[in-house]
């Protein structure tokens, strides 16, 4: 079949299945471990994941401990760490599970 130049290019078909598929990956949550840290930057370092939580668009998320046993709603995923100890010899930070597109060098953030 020929296809004169008046005639104009078919519009392509819109695909609803990958318009949903990119908007569940667009408004996904993201997923973070909360870290303690003991003695980071010595042979003694040791680090437990105290919680997990899903950070939103708005920068709000929801956060339980990995026990089950508390649970926090928050505007800012970054104020979960004013709920776990720190001493000179503990921090506490969360750690981004990247995005599949995401750059791995900016998924940890220190608190």
């Amino acid at each position: 079949m020929t296809v004169s130049p008046q005639s104009p290019a078919p519009e392509p078909l819109f695909d609803f299945a990958q318009a949903v598929d990119e908007l569940v990956r667009d408004t996904a949550p993201r997923l973070f471990a909360v870290v303690e840290e003991y003695r980071a930057g010595t042979e003694e370092a040791d680090a437990v994941v105290v919680a997990w939580g899903l950070g939103h668009a708005d920068d709000s998320a929801e956060v339980i401990s990995v026990d089950g046993h508390r649970r926090w709603q928050l505007a800012d995923a970054g104020h979960i760490v004013r709920y776990f100890g720190r001493t000179q010899d503990l921090s506490v930070r969360l750690v981004w599970l990247a995005a599949p597109d995401a750059d791995p060098s900016t998924q940890s953030r220190a608190a």
